[in-house]
């Protein structure tokens, strides 16, 4: 698929959004694109259209959780209303990042990089791939289920923004293990769209607690709310790096969406710990 770039700064932000849509989610995104993208030859702009990824994610998140909210009005069980939460999630996504956790947990089992690569291209999935799934739903079903109900959309749209911004951390400290696909489109990051990802990223998390606490909130919840959150994204990222270099040589698509399920699981079971 190939577009022409725009020149006003408006056609620009316009076609970021239609690339992180059509990336992240499975909403039609083609009207967003300018009319000259639509019909020229140059490729969408994959790298540049990072910074506006926290924010689509912090929308998918929202839809989540007032899904979670409104079923929980209803006087759904709560872990009903969280499994249909996630399913309603699962249709926006797409399961994008599910599928790269499934395809990361099924190469892990080869032997060799060039083997793993192999099998996560495979568009089968193992029972490795199997196991990591239906682990990473429970953990994200029960952590919604045991979610005080005012905080479930704020929570759900955190938890999704920092999972986003966690794996587009990897391509700045790995290189591409393919000399094609998403990986390679992402490097190198342009270092203003990833800055602007970071802004992004710390407007909803400080934001959030804010308005939903107000000026009430002790600093150390605060903190809580935030600080460690982001933290927790991090290392998750690092960790998810090491193995990535390690067993791949570099990362792929389906490395950085294992990391973004992996950190939703931890942040959301953080979440829940701290209700």
């Amino acid at each position: 698929m190939t577009r022409t770039q725009p020149e006003s700064l408006l056609d620009r932000c316009r076609l970021d959004l239609a690339c992180g849509l059509s990336l992240l989610t499975r909403l039609p995104a083609g009207w967003l694109a300018p009319r000259a993208s639509k019909t020229g030859a140059a490729p969408w702009p994959m790298a540049r259209s990072i910074w506006c990824w926290p924010l689509i994610a912090a929308l998918i998140g929202t839809a989540t959780g007032t899904v979670l909210a409104i079923l929980r009005i209803a006087h759904v069980p709560a872990l009903a209303a969280a499994g249909l939460a996630l399913a309603c999630q699962t249709v926006i996504t797409g399961a994008l990042h599910e599928d790269g956790l499934a395809d990361m947990a099924d190469g892990c089992g080869a032997s060799t990089p060039e083997r793993r690569l192999a099998i996560m291209r495979d568009s089968r999935v193992g029972s490795y791939g199997v196991i990591a799934l239906c682990l990473s739903l429970l953990v994200r079903a029960a952590a919604l289920a045991a979610l005080p109900l005012w905080s479930a959309i704020a929570t759900c749209a955190m938890s999704a923004c920092l999972a986003r911004m966690a794996m587009l951390l990897i391509p700045a400290f790995a290189p591409p293990a393919r000399p094609d696909g998403l990986a390679r489109a992402l490097c190198p990051l342009p270092a203003s769209a990833l800055g602007c990802a970071g802004l992004a990223t710390c407007a909803v998390i400080f934001g959030l607690p804010f308005m939903r606490h107000g000026a009430g909130l002790p600093i150390g919840g605060y903190l809580a709310l935030t600080v460690a959150p982001a933290g927790i994204s991090c290392a998750t990222a690092w960790l998810v790096t090491l193995c990535a270099r390690y067993l791949l040589g570099g990362f792929t698509g389906d490395v950085l969406g294992c990391c973004a399920v992996l950190v939703d699981c931890l942040l959301l079971s953080f979440y829940a710990a701290l209700a």
